[in-house]
């Protein structure tokens, strides 16, 4: 462990909106480093491929710091368990999210990409965030989780709540927690609905009624509403929501990449790669080692946090070349290579998805705007939840 002295928390909102030079000084001064008592932040990428290979040491850590989360273990969502039950629900959603199922829903996420694009194509102006980026997930996902129509446009509005429970306003914490509750109270009915039923269609609630361990046992309610709304809902709007807004923030403020894609619509995936790389949705993610141990020589104790820097790793130069640039000449070598859906056995089930939706929408995009600038006043203003990086806003003019 470096014995440098660089302040950084990386749940103090006012450091992490602009983390990217104190996460360079970090990086540089060591591998790993203890910013809080018991808290260690993993910085460099070969340490953090090193910690997701060894899953029976280093397991999956909650969101919340633990002091802070209270949460029975029932309630724990897809990112925060560990074998064997995350295998057992992870195998379910993989299953609905399969890559051949994934490209059968290509058609329908290319017809509601075109539609959103074509109801502000001809305004001028646009939030890249409400306009496509909000209504796209819920369009998308909505119908494979199970959950009724009219609840998809909440889609979002519950994703918002359920992070702001790390809040430090109190008053917006209770608001958030009141809509929270109320949805799961929607989401637990359908549940209890669809388990006295004899009509069972082929979604993600029928995958998770119907999950039983090897023993037979089967999820409790309580579980099943967790990877439900928490994993689908909150997983499946939260990422690929930041995942667009950052796309287009980067072609904007990248000089010529634009109309270089538009120009060569092979550069589409790149553009989403690479936004997943220097942008990732996802910054942070935790390990709590279950026995004494080490990495790269500095001793973890066993109950520590891990903090598994990702937005550290996808800048680290000794993995990617001029890592601070936005580039769009990687190679197809960059999707193996980048943190932007975590790694090992705790990436994102909903990757594939992702990056369809982030592909169709940039595609739809391309082939009704000819060029985008950023509105003149328009500042990048990131969303308030340390684990998340993605711009409130977008607003472009064309």
């Amino acid at each position: 462990m470096s014995d440098a002295t660089i302040a950084y928390n990386p749940f103090d909102p006012s450091q992490v909106d602009h983390h990217d030079g104190v996460l360079a000084q970090l990086r540089e001064a060591g591998p790993v480093h203890e910013l809080l008592p018991g808290f260690f932040y993993v910085t460099r990428a070969h340490e953090i491929v090193e910690i997701c290979r060894k899953p029976n040491i280093f397991q999956q850590g909650r969101f919340i710091p633990l002091e802070e989360d209270t949460r029975p273990a029932d309630e724990l969502n897809l990112g925060e368990t560990n074998p064997p039950q995350h295998t057992r629900v992870r195998k379910v959603l993989a299953g609905v999210l399969s890559p051949p199922k994934v490209r059968a829903m290509e058609p329908l996420v290319r017809d509601v990409c075109a539609g959103l694009v074509d109801a502000f194509a001809d305004r001028g102006h646009a939030d890249m965030i409400a306009d496509l980026g909000v209504p796209l997930p819920g369009a998308v996902i909505g119908p494979i989780t199970g959950l009724p129509p009219e609840s998809h446009s909440q889609f979002r509005a519950y994703s918002d709540a359920y992070m702001l429970r790390a809040d430090p306003d109190p008053e917006r914490v209770r608001a958030a927690a009141a809509f929270v509750d109320d949805f799961d109270a929607m989401a637990r009915e359908c549940i209890r609905e669809r388990v006295a039923s004899s009509h069972r269609p082929d979604d993600v609630l029928t995958g998770l009624i119907e999950c039983v361990d090897e023993t037979g046992q089967a999820l409790t309610e309580n579980q099943i509403l967790v990877h439900l709304t928490k994993d689908m809902v909150v997983g499946g709007t939260e990422t690929t929501t930041h995942l667009i807004g950052n796309l287009f923030a980067n072609l904007c403020a990248t000089p010529g990449a634009y109309q270089r894609v538009r120009a060569d619509r092979s550069l589409v995936a790149a553009a989403v790669e690479e936004t997943l790389r220097i942008a990732g949705p996802v910054q942070i993610l935790f390990r709590v080692p279950g026995e004494d141990t080490e990495i790269a020589g500095c001793p973890i104790p066993k109950d520590a946090t891990v903090a598994l820097g990702y937005a550290s790793a996808n800048r680290d130069p000794a993995l990617f070349a001029d890592a601070n640039e936005f580039s769009l000449d990687r190679g197809s070598e960059l999707r193996k290579q980048h943190f932007g859906f975590g790694y090992g056995i705790h990436l994102c089930v909903g990757a594939a998805l992702a990056r369809l939706e982030a592909v169709c929408a940039l595609d739809a995009v391309l082939d009704r705007i000819p060029d985008m600038t950023f509105a003149p006043d328009w500042t990048y203003q990131r969303v308030a939840f340390f684990m998340m990086r993605g711009p409130t806003r977008v607003d472009v003019r064309f």
